[in-house]
């Protein structure tokens, strides 16, 4: 007789989405200046300390670079195009990025625009509506708090510039806000944050920065971008959650080998391992570290093994293998069947004789 078959229990993880990168296309524009990558340096958040040119102060946890479009420094006035800017990518075909310093002054405005912080800010419609993105790496399971300054280059304050923040490949909604455009006119800077999950598995996200719209219709006018903050917030921080707990239920004949899997998995992504409690004395149990489970019970009963699903960060969820064995039953003996023996048939020897005809005799005819 075979092992009956196997049934497992596991608690499956919150469904998260799939994670997905890419950058939109654009059109080439008027090429310009080009300047060598800066130096060393990392991002910044909003309120950061800073010196024009010599790079930035990280806040605690921060993980975006050159968020506050400090390198290279020194820039002045508008329209600088540049290629290699310290931590950002392009979807723009030319590979530039636009930074405004100091002394800016561009149509269709007729006055300076500060930055929001610091000294310098970008332009993301700059010789195209191109989109500018990072890559970060990231934690499964752990929290990216973003935030940025967004203002439009527009004719007038009733007239919006709008762009759309994107983390791995799903379009963010602001705190406090009902629909994803970030939309302002050219009075006054706005500032904008969220925050997004870090999905299992993802070890790499692409923050990204998309001009929807201009409030000029030109493609290469509108959406100044500035103070970009990307915090990052470790599992460890926020209470490492253990894997699901395993469970698995092996039926079978005693003496029998049964085998089965555990299916546990760790709500941050990190690989799970297994290990065996305290054996029961009647039954040998053994589990590989990837959830592989093999059961010899030597005699009939239910039996109970703890096992323990741990991640690589110590933390464990605490299960059970109950092993059901029953007596091995020989095969039913199948009767014998024979023939019942019938009244004997003997042919009939006797036949009857046809009577033989004898023609009758003709009658003598006289002369």
């Amino acid at each position: 007789m075979t092992a009956a078959a196997v049934l497992v229990l596991t608690i499956p993880p919150v469904p998260v989405v799939t994670a997905a990168t890419g950058t939109t296309g654009a059109t080439a524009g008027t090429a310009g200046t080009a300047a060598t990558a800066a130096t060393i340096a990392v991002g910044a958040s909003a309120g950061t300390g800073r010196t024009a040119g010599t790079g930035v102060t990280a806040a605690v946890g921060e993980c975006a670079m050159n968020g506050g479009f400090e390198e290279p420094g020194g820039l002045r006035g508008q329209e600088n195009r540049l290629r290699g800017v310290l931590g950002w990518h392009t979807s723009s075909r030319d590979g530039l990025v636009e930074l405004w310093g100091p002394g800016n002054r561009a149509a269709p405005m007729n006055f300076t625009v500060p930055a929001d912080t610091g000294d310098q800010f970008a332009e993301l419609n700059g010789t195209s509506a191109a989109t500018l993105y990072q890559d970060v790496p990231t934690t499964p399971g752990s929290t990216l708090s973003w935030s940025l300054a967004h203002r439009g280059r527009t004719r007038s304050p009733n007239s919006k510039d709008i762009m759309v923040v994107r983390i791995g490949g799903i379009t963010q909604i602001p705190d406090g806000r009902d629909r994803p455009g970030i939309a302002d006119g050219n009075d006054a800077w706005g500032h904008y944050r969220g925050s997004y999950r870090v999905p299992r598995g993802q070890r790499s996200t692409r923050v990204e920065f998309i001009p929807n719209s201009s409030g000029t219709a030109l493609p290469g006018y509108g959406n100044f971008l500035d103070s970009v903050s990307i915090s990052c917030t470790s599992p460890s921080e926020e209470g490492n959650q253990p894997p699901g707990m395993p469970y698995l239920v092996l039926s079978g004949p005693a003496g029998s080998s049964l085998d089965g899997s555990l299916a546990s998995t760790d709500p941050e992504g990190g690989t799970v391992t297994y290990v065996v409690g305290v054996p029961e004395p009647w039954v040998d149990v053994r589990v590989r570290a990837n959830g592989a489970v093999t059961a010899r019970p030597v005699s009939p009963g239910l039996y109970q093994v703890p096992v323990k699903a741990c991640d690589d960060r110590g933390a464990c969820g605490e299960g059970r293998i109950v092993v059901v064995a029953y007596r091995r039953t020989g095969p039913a003996a199948r009767p014998t069947i024979r023939p019942t023996a019938g009244p004997a048939i003997r042919p009939t020897t006797r036949s009857t004789a046809r009577p033989a005809i004898r023609p009758a005799a003709r009658p003598a005819v006289g002369g």
